[in-house]
C-alpha cells in the first residue's frame, strides 16, 4: 500500500464495499481479522510467499493471537502490516511454526511497532510498467514526474534504471542504469507498439505522501526506513529485496553528486494537499502524474474528488498526462473502458492514461499486456 492509508483517514473499505467496487487487491482488510488472516494467506500469499502462506492460515486458526492483534485499530490489524512488524524485529524466516512462536512471545514489541508504522510499498520495480506511458507522454521532451503516495520516491527516479522488455518477438533493452527492471510484454499488436527507445529525460520531481520516508539520506533514521521497507516484502522474494536495495543505492548514489535533483516531497492528503505541491511544478515542463496502489486506500467519495480534480488539471499550459495504476474498480470510470470481452486476471491493475485503460499490469511490474485501441 501505498500513499494515503487508512489508519491516517479513518477511512476503511469494507469486504463488502470492496467486492460492489470490483477491487481485487483488498485482502487483509476485511472487517473480521479471521477472514483477514484466512483470505490473506488464500488469495495473497499463496504462490507468491509460502511462509506467509502458512503463517496466515495458522493465525487464522489461533483465537489467543486474534485477541491481541484485535486490539488494534481496525486500520492496523492488516495481515501485511502485523507480519512486516514481526520481520522487522527479527521473526525467523525459516519455518512458520516458529515465526507464530515468536510472534505470540514478542507480541508486545510487534504492536508498538504497528501501531507507530504503515504499511508502504515502495515498488520501484512499477516503473518497467509505467515508462512507456511515460515515453509517450514526454515525446521527446524534458517532463515533470509528480507520484501521488510517493513513500520513499524511489519511482520518481524512473530515469536511473534500466530496462529489459520481453516480448514473443525478444528483448528490448532501454538504458544502461542500475538495477535493471524487467518485465515480460503481451497484448493485441504489441509487435507493432513502440516501447521507448530512449528513457525519458526527468526535469522536475515531486511526491506526496500521508508518511514519506526518507532513504536516501545518511542518517540512522533513512538506515532504519530502509530496513522497514524490506521488512515488507515478503519472505521468499528475493528479486524484489535485491531490487529495493539496488535502487536505494543508485538513488542515494546519484543525489550524492546531485542534490539540486532531490524531489520536491509534500506531506499530506491526496486530495486536500495536492495542490500545495503542484504549485511547485515549473508551467513550462509538460507534468506526468501517476499513482499506484494508493485510491484502493481511500473512500469512494475522495476517489471521485481526485478524478474530478485530475480532469480539472487537464487544462494546465505545460500539458498534462494522468496515468492511473490500480486494481480494476478503484478509479471511478475506468473499468468501463477496459474493452469488451477482456477478463482483468485476479491480481492485475489497470493502467489507465487519462482515464482509459490502456493495459493491465502486474503489481510489482513484472507484467505489462496493452490492450488493444
Amino acid at each position: 500500500m501505498d500513499g494515503q492509508r487508512p489508519e491516517a483517514t479513518g477511512v476503511h473499505v469494507s469486504e463488502a464495499d470492496a467486492q460492489r467496487q470490483g477491487i481485487t487487491q483488498m485482502t487483509g482488510l476485511e472487517a473480521e481479522t479471521r477472514l483477514a488472516y484466512a483470505r490473506f494467506g488464500e488469495r495473497e500469499a499463496r504462490g507468491n510467499s509460502p511462509l506467509y502462506e502458512e503463517v496466515s492460515g495458522a493465525i487464522a486458526r489461533d483465537d489467543t493471537l486474534l485477541a491481541r492483534i484485535e486490539t488494534l485499530p481496525a486500520a492496523k490489524r492488516q495481515p501485511n502490516l502485523v507480519l512486516g512488524a514481526a520481520r522487522f524485529l527479527g521473526a525467523p524466516d525459516d519455518d512458520a511454526g516458529t515465526f507464530v512462536t515468536w510472534l505470540t512471545q514478542h507480541w508486545g514489541e510487534v504492536e508498538a511497532v504497528a501501531r507507530e508504522r504503515a504499511t508502504q510499498t515502495n515498488e520501484a520495480g512499477r516503473c518497467a510498467t509505467l515508462l512507456p506511458f511515460v515515453a509517450e507522454a514526454a515525446r521527446g521532451r524534458p517532463v515533470a514526474l509528480v507520484e501521488v503516495g510517493c513513500s520513499a520516491g524511489l519511482a520518481l527516479f524512473p530515469d536511473l534504471y534500466s530496462y529489459r522488455f520481453r516480448t514473443s518477438g525478444g528483448e528490448i533493452v532501454v538504458g544502461d542504469g542500475s538495477p535493471e527492471l524487467v518485465t515480460t510484454v503481451t497484448g493485441e499488436g504489441v509487435e507493432s507498439r513502440a516501447l521507448p527507445a530512449d528513457i525519458p529525460q526527468v526535469a522536475w520531481r515531486g511526491g506526496l505522501d500521508l508518511n514519506p520516508l526518507d532513504v536516501l539520506s545518511d542518517s540512522a533514521k533513512a538506515r532504519d526506513n530502509a530496513r522497514w521497507l524490506e521488512a515488507l516484502v515478503w519472505p521468499g522474494q528475493t528479486t524484489r529485496a535485491e531490487r529495493l536495495r539496488g535502487c536505494i543505492a543508485t538513488v542515494r548514489g546519484h543525489l550524492g553528486t546531485h542534490p539540486g535533483e532531490r524531489p520536491v516531497v509534500v506531506r499530506g492528503d491526496v486530495v486536500d494537499d495536492l495542490d500545495e505541491l503542484l504549485r511547485q511544478v515549473p508551467d513550462e515542463l509538460p507534468l506526468v502524474l501517476f499513482h499506484s496502489a494508493v485510491l484502493a486506500y481511500t473512500d469512494e467519495a475522495t476517489r471521485a474528488e481526485f478524478a474530478d480534480r485530475m480532469r480539472e488539471i487537464a487544462s494546465r499550459p505545460g500539458g498534462f498526462t494522468w496515468i492511473s495504476n490500480e486494481g480494476p474498480g478503484v478509479m471511478p470510470g475506468i473499468a468501463e473502458t477496459v474493452p469488451e470481452g477482456v477478463e482483468v486476471p485476479a491480481g492485475r491493475f489497470v493502467l489507465a492514461v487519462d482515464g482509459v485503460a490502456r493495459a493491465l499490469v502486474g503489481p510489482h511490474g513484472q507484467a505489462i499486456e496493452f490492450l488493444a485501441g
